[in-house]
């Protein structure tokens, strides 16, 4: 995903935030419409399919080739921004992330036997996001909250540089699901600390597309978030 892409997605959350003002004439008590900051870290762990193609090292030779699956760990951090606005009970919004995985080594599984292959290889997911946060005191009156976050997105990726890892064609199938409890603390009026334990999975495929490289990624990932967000209902009420 490009920069121009990125700047139209700020602008839908924006024009999101903005649409939900007319719903402040019919709020409700408990009623917060939040604009949020975050930086997560945490681990991933991949699993996936090759088929037909091949791996290079960093001097561009080849060091596997065929079909084969792998599996991997890699330590993750993220900065993460989204709105959310009342609806009913709950808040629903969107956000966007961009989450850095670095993957330094693979234990690859073939007709060949298991080996192990260092891989030293780095990327960015670039992530867009639909959210549905239900507090579980909606009204209440304590400065703390706890409440379930579910996010359902797609994600781009930059910053590769084996590009086959990712497959070579463009516009590959990708979604991502994730959920997590959200803890929050008003440590100033309107102004709340926030920390989130996710968990999230996504599925990456190029297998829709007509290439005879055909790459599947299943990415399950384990992370805490924390950081600020801003209840503009203030503006509002």
């Amino acid at each position: 995903m490009n920069k121009n892409i990125f700047i139209a997605l700020l602008s839908a959350i924006y024009l999101n935030v903005s649409a939900q003002t007319e719903y402040a004439f019919h709020s409700q008590k408990g009623d917060k419409y939040f604009v949020s900051l975050g930086y997560g870290y945490g681990t991933a762990q991949w699993s996936s399919v090759f088929k037909n193609t091949e791996f290079y090292d960093k001097d561009g030779a080849v060091i596997k080739s065929g079909d084969f699956n792998f599996k991997g760990d890699s330590p993750i951090k993220y900065y993460d921004v989204n709105v959310m606005a009342p609806v009913k009970h709950v808040r629903l919004g969107l956000g966007i992330a961009f989450e850095y995985h670095y993957l330094a080594e693979l234990k690859i599984y073939s007709q060949g036997g298991d080996a192990y292959l260092m891989f030293n290889e780095g990327m960015r997911f670039d992530k867009v996001y639909l959210q549905i946060e239900k507090p579980f005191k909606y009204d209440s009156k304590k400065k703390y909250s706890l409440s379930m976050n579910v996010k359902l997105g797609m994600f781009g990726y930059t910053n590769m540089n084996r590009f086959n890892f990712l497959g070579e064609k463009p516009y590959p199938f990708t979604c991502l699901v994730a959920t997590g409890l959200v803890l929050d603390y008003e440590i100033y009026p309107h102004v709340y600390a926030f920390a989130i334990p996710n968990i999230e999975y996504k599925f990456y495929s190029n297998t829709h597309t007509d290439t005879p490289v055909q790459v599947i990624h299943h990415v399950f990932a384990e992370s805490i978030q924390g950081g600020i967000r801003v209840d503009l209902g203030m503006f509002y009420n």
